[in-house]
């Protein structure tokens, strides 16, 4: 029998940087500045000199990048990376995301939590009667709204009175006539993000 050759297996550390934070929606000057809006609140943890960012390109490729400078106005960061020397090469970039590891997580404080967390929890109301899970969480300007089989609840603090995420368990206070009042016969199929 041959005897097989050994290849070594190349892995690439950038593989499991898969996590987008932010977008590159523009350039900011002619000497490779960008625009950079964060994709959710945690993320200005990650806006600081020295810190590294990968770079997801369109054909699968990753480039980590160094952050230089950077500051933020109205929402947006002004960010220089080393790599992004003049225009031309940050508007190829434009539309393209920046991630992080797949396991990173902003630093919560106490009481705090990602919506990310909240699906798949258990809605309760304060009688004990199950509403059901979290399908979905619908992101608007005023307030987020979390949807269940039957019907959309806010996330304000008048109808959400608690949220244990060791018991995964939402306890709700709602008023008469905001869900329907029996659940749908066919169960649509759980939303994942």
């Amino acid at each position: 029998m041959p005897v097989r050759k050994k290849v070594p297996i190349v892995t690439d550390a950038l593989r499991e940087w898969t996590q987008p934070v932010a977008q590159i929606v523009g350039p900011h000057g002619l000497k490779g500045a960008v625009k950079v809006r964060p994709l959710h609140g945690g993320a200005y943890q990650l806006f600081f000199a020295g810190n590294q960012l990968c770079l997801a390109l369109p054909s699968g490729r990753r480039q980590l990048l160094t952050i230089q400078t950077c500051y933020e106005r109205r929402g947006i960061w002004i960010v220089k990376f080393a790599e992004m020397e003049h225009i031309g090469v940050v508007k190829q970039c434009i539309g393209l995301f920046l991630t992080v590891p797949k396991g990173w997580r902003p630093k919560l404080q106490e009481g705090e939590f990602l919506l990310s967390d909240l699906l798949g929890m258990t809605v309760v109301t304060e009688e004990g009667e199950v509403v059901g899970e979290v399908l979905d969480i619908t992101e608007n300007p005023a307030y987020d709204v979390l949807v269940t089989e039957r019907g959309m609840i806010p996330m304000v603090r008048d109808f959400v009175k608690t949220v244990d995420l060791k018991r995964r368990q939402i306890v709700v206070s709602l008023p008469q006539g905001l869900l329907s009042e029996e659940v749908p016969k066919k169960r649509r199929p759980r939303w994942r993000r």
